[in-house]
């Protein structure tokens, strides 16, 4: 089985992480999970949205499903100095 065709088998959740655009309008129709946590930013393309929509699955959004990420990488950056607020001093 391939990596990506593990996106597609008949399970509770499917978390598809790391890749954007891995699941289009060309293979949306093969979810069969019930609920999708959005781990990647933009795992699905839009014309996918509407399909995995259409066949009742429950999505969580990349924004939440991957705020945990962005969240600790910010403040990671934060203590590192290697973040800033983007005021400048005069």
């Amino acid at each position: 089985m391939s990596a990506r065709d593990v996106l597609f088998q008949k399970c509770d959740v499917v978390i598809p992480a790391a890749i954007e655009n891995q699941i289009t309008e060309k293979n949306a129709s093969q979810v069969q999970a019930k609920v999708m946590c959005e781990g990647a930013n933009g795992p699905t393309t839009w014309q996918a949205d509407a399909i995995i929509d259409a066949k009742g699955v429950f999505t969580i959004p990349d924004i939440l499903g991957n705020a945990g990420g962005v969240t600790v990488s910010y403040s990671n950056g934060c203590r590192t100095g290697k973040v800033s607020s983007g005021a400048k001093a005069k």
